[in-house]
């Protein structure tokens, strides 16, 4: 998928309200301004739509990562010295 910068979002944003909601005019309204091959597809719209009504932000969500856990200059001294007592 295309990363949109903040401006085309909110220009594909203006055009679809602009054309009543409707994916189909907005798609057709996108094609002289980014061409063919790289205006959005009918997905990327409605998912754009979505997420700007859900969250009134045209930023990306940030995902979550799982933290590490760190590995401290204490915790491998006290793995090291159950290692040297039991190699098993």
């Amino acid at each position: 998928m295309v990363k949109y910068t903040n401006e085309q979002r909110l220009q594909i944003l203006k055009i679809y309200y602009r054309n009543l909601e409707s994916v189909a005019a907005t798609l057709r309204a996108l094609t002289p301004i980014f061409g063919c091959n790289s205006r959005s597809s009918r997905q990327a719209v409605t998912s754009l739509v979505k997420k700007f009504e859900s969250t009134y932000s045209l930023r990306d969500v940030t995902v979550l990562v799982r933290l590490r856990v760190g590995r401290s200059v204490e915790y491998i001294a006290v793995v090291e010295t159950s290692v040297a007592k039991d190699p098993n």
